[in-house]
């Protein structure tokens, strides 16, 4: 996905999410917090849309349509960064707001492998295998992804060798970013899921690789 397919056609959708995530928000430090107005809201999303088009330029070409399209969804992070901490925002509130809006857009991702899991197994496991195959075809998929299955009794196995959002947020210097926003969303995706993630480290967070081991358990979280 071009940097101009995911303004045209992802803009509406993430600025519903943005609005719904700041608008009447309590932000800055614990004795002068604020409240986040509609108006302050919507310079928000336009200074981030700005930022966004500064980037889109140098944005790199990757050869699959699902890791063009997460690395332009990492630079409107980056962008909503700058946009949050130009109004005031802490950096770390600032990581925290973005963290919180694109656990809504992954959601939203993550519940139609959930469907088509339940359809075919009531097994745990073989719908946590179901799930992370289907987003291991799209959009986690090579070669713009290269994983290494690990073979593993109880569990999903796998090692990231390559992720191209890591690769773009440490070229912008913001790796720490990534791992409070991307790399914490799949904890809550694994319970999403019915299962448990462990894991030891993240290619954004300085590690040679990102060792997911996907445990399934009976509990679920809509």
């Amino acid at each position: 996905m071009s940097p101009r397919a995911l303004r045209l056609i992802g803009r509406p959708f993430l600025d519903a999410v943005a609005r719904r995530s700041l608008a009447g928000r309590l932000v800055g430090p614990p004795k002068s917090r604020r409240r986040l107005s509609r108006a302050e809201t919507k310079r928000i999303i336009g200074r981030l849309w700005a930022h966004f088009d500064a980037l889109a330029p140098r944005l790199p070409w990757e050869p699959t349509f699902g890791a063009r399209m997460n690395v332009g969804l990492a630079a409107v992070t980056v962008a909503g960064h700058r946009a949050l901490t130009e109004s005031g925002i802490d950096p770390q509130e600032a990581s925290e707001v973005l963290a919180e809006m694109a656990w809504r857009v992954y959601r939203t991702w993550g519940l139609v492998p959930a469907v088509i899991a339940r359809l075919f197994t009531p097994d745990p496991l073989r719908r946590l295998r179901i799930c992370t195959d289907l987003f291991r075809r799209f959009p986690f998929n090579p070669p713009g992804y290269r994983m290494e299955d690990v073979p593993a009794e109880g569990a999903v196995v796998f090692a990231v060798r390559r992720c191209p959002v890591a690769d773009y947020f440490r070229s912008q210097g913001l790796s720490t970013l990534c791992v409070q926003t991307w790399c914490a969303l799949d904890e809550p995706l694994a319970r999403m899921w019915g299962g448990a993630l462990e894991r030891k480290g993240t290619l954004a967070g300085g590690a040679a690789q990102c060792d997911f081991r996907w445990v399934a358990t009976k509990e679920t979280t809509p």
